[in-house]
Parts: C-alpha cells; structure tokens; sequence
C-alpha cells in the first residue's frame, strides 16, 4: 500500500512505501485521472505539471491542512 500525505496548506507531499519515504515541495493538487491517482507539483514557470501517478486501488490519501 503507497500513502499520500498531503498537506494543503504548506503544499508538501510525503509519498509512504514500505521500505522508504520520498518527500516533495510545492505539491499542488491530488486529481483523479482514468484509475490513478496524478500528483501536481509547481514548476519555475509557475504552471502545475504532473510529478507522478498511482493506482487508486493500492493508495490511501491523508489530508492535513496545516498553514506555514
């Protein structure tokens, strides 16, 4: 099982697998696309872009929203 922890309000991203944990910053958005899950992450140009996808069916999302 992969878990996403997001919080909204710093827009960081902690991807859990079971042997490690990635971190990311500037994480936009979580959207629903076709049977994944696609990560938006803020690029220098300021649009959003996709960092990655992941099966709806292996991931649990956690939601924090949690201001700087």
């Amino acid at each position: 099982m992969i878990i996403l922890e997001f919080n909204t309000g710093e827009h960081t991203l902690d991807v859990v697998f079971e042997d490690h944990t990635e971190f990311y910053d500037n994480v936009m958005t979580i959207k629903y696309f076709d049977a994944f899950y696609e990560v938006l992450q803020k690029q220098p140009n300021g649009k959003n872009a996709p960092l990655f996808r992941t099966p709806i069916n292996s991931t649990i999302i956690k939601y924090t929203h949690a201001g700087e």
